[in-house]
């Protein structure tokens, strides 16, 4: 009684005050040692990382709480830093969050490692949320992604005196890419653009037409090898659109009638999909009751394919650039699902909009790829930081590299003596990597195929800089 209470209060502060920030964590120090374990990323700083709590709205928009974790650049020499927004991929156990520390908050403090104030929503339901997260419903992952922002910038210049520069950057995977895309697009059509001001997203092997690409993998003849996901998404339209079902028995055969349940009860912090999935057939027709089957695929006003069509996000013309991130082996989320967003987005007059094949790697394995891509290419369009200092030649790491465009070598010429230089392709990979304690060498670029390539140099303060290679 006394927690319903207090969450009573706390729901009318923010009804009367619009206050998002509720409380935070300090959940301690990453090192820059400990965030150097993906080739193509060499931190620059430490990262403080924190969890956060904060007002939002649920799938039926009255009042209630979230959770996600953020983490800050620890000792940089800047007083400003972009916003960034990483959203997580599907996720059943509560615990299993950015707040929580768990694995995927990696990524967060990778980023934030590079120079970012970086923002991992747990979304609705998941984390300190109450009851069933809404999986997969675009809406809802915007809206706590959003009001995560605005919690973490009131904490920041209220508790911190820090803000943000105004630019913000968004990625995600799996989920992750259809909660990135569709906060992009609520920000842009709920004309938030001046609130937030999105340079760019990246969204990576996210279900964009979940009416289209992604149900046509699921409603196929292979077998799906996320069995656990079906009943997610039917469980997460239950609680947003309440017209799918009665009881589970009214669309799932039995046994998985009565397996399901202590799954998707809004209350489970312990069973997560490998714990589930192996107890569900592969086969959409031995999982749904024939008739609803039936009736799904003959009607295509069915109240499901309404929801689907409901949280499609392909189907809009974003007027900042984005770019998607996809394998063509991913048996999770079909790959076309970036194709059918980037043709629909070009068809209809988007200015920058384009997507990247990572390669015939599966939904796993296309991860750290992906994100690669995704964090070299947001290098493109995020400011430098502001330094501050009484010189700030002393701080930075400056440069020239020519000829650029290259063909045989390029030369690089440095104001300290570079430590470590790295060259990757657009997608993350790393190809040439060489410690050369000099200010000035020579790189050879004769056995690199023509391309635009990311050429990363860190000097002996470990202080970085990246330059886009251009080789001919």
């Amino acid at each position: 009684m006394k927690l319903l209470y207090s969450l009573s209060l706390i729901l009318m502060v923010f009804a009367c005050s619009g206050q998002y920030y509720i409380s935070s964590d300090f959940l301690g120090t990453t090192s820059t040692g400990s965030l150097s374990i993906i080739p193509g990323i060499t931190p620059n700083y430490s990262v403080d990382y924190y969890k956060i709590v904060y007002n939002t709205t649920d799938a039926s928009g009255a009042p209630t709480i979230a959770s996600g974790g953020f983490g800050i650049p620890n000792n940089a020499p800047c007083d400003t830093f972009a916003l960034g927004l990483y959203c997580h991929g599907t996720s059943l156990n509560k615990d299993e969050v950015p707040s929580r520390n768990n694995y995927e908050a990696i990524v967060g403090k990778l980023f934030a490692s590079k120079g970012f104030i970086m923002c991992c929503p747990d979304y609705l339901g998941m984390g300190d949320s109450p009851g069933l997260h809404p999986y997969v419903h675009g809406e809802t992952e915007a809206t706590a992604s959003i009001d995560m922002l605005r919690a973490v910038r009131e904490y920041l210049s209220d508790s911190m005196g820090i803000q943000d520069n105004g630019e913000v950057f968004i990625t995600g995977y799996s989920q992750g890419g259809h909660a990135a895309m569709a906060t992009h697009k609520y920000i842009e059509e709920n004309g938030l653009l001046s609130e937030f001001n999105v340079v760019a997203s990246a969204p990576a092997s996210g279900p964009y037409d979940m009416s289209g690409s992604q149900s046509e993998l699921l409603l196929s003849n292979d077998p799906y090898s996320n069995p656990g996901y079906i009943v997610y998404l039917l469980a997460s339209y239950q609680l947003a659109y309440g017209n799918l079902y009665n009881t589970y028995a009214d669309v799932l055969k039995f046994p998985y009638d009565t397996i399901v349940p202590p799954f998707f009860d809004g209350n489970n912090y312990s069973l997560d999909m490998g714990d589930l999935n192996p107890l569900l057939p592969n086969q959409l027709e031995d999982l749904i009751e024939d008739t609803v089957l039936q009736n799904f695929n003959a009607d295509s006003n069915h109240a499901l394919w309404i929801a689907l069509r409901d949280n499609d996000n392909y189907n809009w013309v974003p007027q900042r650039p984005v770019r998607m991130y996809y394998c063509t082996l991913d048996e999770q989320v079909h790959y076309t699902n970036a194709l059918e967003a980037d043709s629909y987005m070009n068809a209809n007059g988007a200015p920058n909009v384009s997507s990247s094949n990572i390669g015939p790697s599966n939904h796993s394995d296309c991860a750290i790829p992906a994100l690669l891509g995704a964090f070299y290419w947001a290098s493109d369009y995020i400011s430098s930081c502001a330094f501050v200092g009484v010189d700030e030649a002393e701080e930075s790491l400056e440069i020239k590299v020519y000829p650029n465009p290259a063909s045989i070598d390029v030369t690089v010429d440095a104001t300290h003596a570079v430590e470590l230089y790295r060259i990757s392709d657009l997608q993350g990979k790393l190809l040439k990597s060489e410690r050369v304690q000099s200010t000035q060498f020579t790189i050879a670029t004769s056995d690199l195929s023509s391309g635009i390539y990311i050429l990363a140099l860190r000097d002996d303060r470990g202080k970085a800089a990246i330059v886009k290679l251009s080789v001919n």
